[in-house]
């Protein structure tokens, strides 16, 4: 007789209707406050040190990291909490723009599986199950064939000019960062900010930055004026 007592389904990693509501109580309501359409989002991380800005296209605008990061933040996790305040400002950025969606996306119509016949003999409804497993391995068994021909996502790494994060990117999608943990601490907050920034740009996760303005569009100054430059070498 056909047993089912041998087949165990997959246990799947879903969380909780509790744990769902909160974290989209704390992406849309942050702080209690319920964050509007906006042409910007920001996140913070738990300390309070990092800011991250992007847009409503989720490209980042800018990034804050203050002064005294270094007695809130280890170094070792400093590019790990600049990534995740990075995907919190893009998650709040969706899912506020999914919460003010009038209209629901369509969803997919599923294809109909027709239903067996419980009219039919038992010996014959056994069999036409038997037959529908046997339909389900082998569609099963393509899958597995076409997943097993398909190459794997192509991993890449956009290192920041300056050197002191990568941003590790799979399949063209941010994967995670790090950092060079030896020299972080002796970078000032406004290298470190530039350089996530450019590195947000160069992945093509950023706005790109304003071109400065040509020698001959800057304004000149009064004759009685002293000019003074500020050049600072990376």
């Amino acid at each position: 007789m056909f047993q089912l007592d041998h087949i165990v389904l997959a246990e799947l990693d879903v969380p909780d209707a509790v744990t769902v509501d909160a974290q989209l109580n704390e992406l849309l309501r942050p702080g209690g406050e319920r964050v509007e359409l906006a042409a910007e989002y920001e996140a913070r991380d738990p300390s309070g040190a990092i800011r991250v800005v992007v847009d409503a296209a989720c490209l980042v605008i800018s990034v804050g990291i203050q002064r005294a990061w270094a007695s809130r933040i280890p170094a070792s996790q400093l590019a790990g909490e600049l990534f995740r305040t990075y995907v919190t400002a893009v998650q709040r950025a969706t899912v506020v723009r999914l919460a003010n969606t009038s209209e629901p996306a369509a969803a997919q119509p599923a294809e109909g599986i027709a239903a067996l016949d419980e009219s039919l003999p038992f010996d014959e409804w056994i069999a036409a199950i038997r037959a529908r497993m046997d339909e389900v391995d082998a569609q099963l068994d393509r899958i597995h064939r076409l997943d097993a021909d398909r190459p794997a996502p192509v991993v890449d790494d956009v290192r920041s000019p300056r050197g002191y994060f990568v941003l590790h990117l799979r399949g063209g999608s941010p994967a995670g960062m790090t950092g060079s943990v030896e020299v972080l601490e002796k970078a000032g907050s406004d290298r470190l900010q530039l350089d996530v920034l450019e590195m947000f740009a160069a992945a093509g996760l950023a706005v790109p930055a304003p071109s400065a303005p040509s020698r001959s569009d800057r304004q000149l100054p009064p004759e009685d004026e002293d000019v003074f430059e500020f050049r600072y070498d990376d």
